[in-house]
């Protein structure tokens, strides 16, 4: 597909781009002839970006301001943090191997079907995906997105598509095992009775489709059952999953690996901005309600799970924490968790566009 001229600014993904299983034959799988399509981002509406991420932010914040009216004495509060930098450092450090895991993560499983394909490119579009996901409503986004750009990369439609449902599907597994432990009774859980009950109908939710999905892979006639426009889309899913069938031993279990640190880098945040605050307590309860945080924000219609995320860390958290850091740690914890990978994702976007300027 061509690029757009200077002047036109879509309002969304282009609908072509975004159906990954269509015109493969459209990207060249040459490596001579497929460059342009290697450095050409695909620009969201920018102004929409921007709004969404304000939106974000205010519905985080009035959620704050609501459940916390002495905001002023916590904030002043906030300034212990900066006696302990060296948490803060700590904190920095853990995203930037968050980051660096999740691309990486993808680089491992581009490379099962194309070995050659540009580093920097399927580097570039792990970050810029941080950038989606978290300034658009509704999340998902930046799934379309991956596919898209390693499709200009070079990977056909389904091998771009085999590669973000795999990853997509080991990074969920392993955050579902660590939620489950929330469940537990033995466990220092910080969740109560209700919010287990909540816990466990999404783990329910997400064990279903899985089942679904590999009974389809068994079974195909049971797509016959299925509404037409919910059959499409099992099917690429399905196709995506066949197609993965190349990826060697190593290859998954590498990806295991990056994923699991990529969890304990993650969840390493929080107990880093915390002990920032002079907090020192039971990592237990930390680390299991983060996992359940994980699975309830993508219940949120906003950007970064904003409204979800604060409630469920003052419900899940808070339990645990001095309620004298309470803001303060909520808000470290959503600048280094959301809105740092969404200014890298930024800068990203930004430098890959400008190279393909010149």
């Amino acid at each position: 597909m061509p690029p757009a001229p200077a002047d036109h600014r879509p309002d969304s993904f282009e609908p072509v781009e975004v159906n990954a299983l269509e015109g493969d034959a459209a990207i060249p799988r040459d490596r001579s002839t497929r460059e342009a399509h290697v450095h050409q981002p695909l620009v969201p509406n920018t102004s929409r970006l921007l709004l969404g991420m304000a939106g974000g932010l205010g519905v985080g914040i009035a959620v704050i301001l609501v459940f916390n009216p002495h905001i002023g004495t916590q904030i002043k509060d906030a300034e212990r943090a900066t006696t302990q930098p060296f948490y803060l450092l700590l904190a920095l450090m853990c995203m930037a191997i968050v980051i660096a895991t999740d691309a990486w993560s993808l680089l491992v499983l581009a490379r099962v079907f194309d070995p050659q394909i540009a580093r920097g490119s399927v580097v570039a579009t792990a970050l810029e995906s941080h950038l989606i996901g978290g300034a658009t409503s509704f999340g998902g986004f930046e799934i379309p997105y991956q596919i898209v750009m390693l499709r200009r990369a070079g990977l056909t439609g389904y091998e771009a598509t085999s590669v973000v449902v795999f990853k997509g599907a080991v990074h969920t597994l392993l955050l579902a095992v660590v939620a489950v432990l929330a469940l537990l009774p033995w466990v220092d859980s910080p969740i109560t009775s209700l919010q287990r009950w909540v816990v466990l109908a999404v783990i329910c939710v997400m064990l279903v489709v899985s089942l679904t999905a590999w009974l389809q892979l068994r079974r195909p006639s049971l797509r016959s059952v299925m509404p037409k426009r919910l059959r499409a889309g099992f099917d690429q899913i399905v196709a995506a999953a066949r197609a993965f069938g190349a990826a060697s031993r190593r290859q998954v279990a590498a990806l295991i690996v990056l994923q699991f640190v990529y969890w304990v880098a993650l969840f390493a945040v929080l107990i880093c901005v915390l002990h920032a605050l002079g907090w020192r307590g039971s990592v237990v309860p930390i680390i299991t309600g983060q996992a359940v945080m994980q699975v309830l924000m993508p219940l949120s219609p906003l950007p970064g799970g904003a409204g979800v995320a604060e409630l469920s860390y003052l419900a899940l958290i808070g339990p645990a924490t001095p309620p004298s850091i309470h803001v303060s740690s909520l808000v470290l914890w959503r600048l280094f968790t959301w809105v740092l990978p969404v200014g890298v994702g930024a800068l990203s976007l930004g430098l890959r566009g400008a190279r393909h300027a010149k």
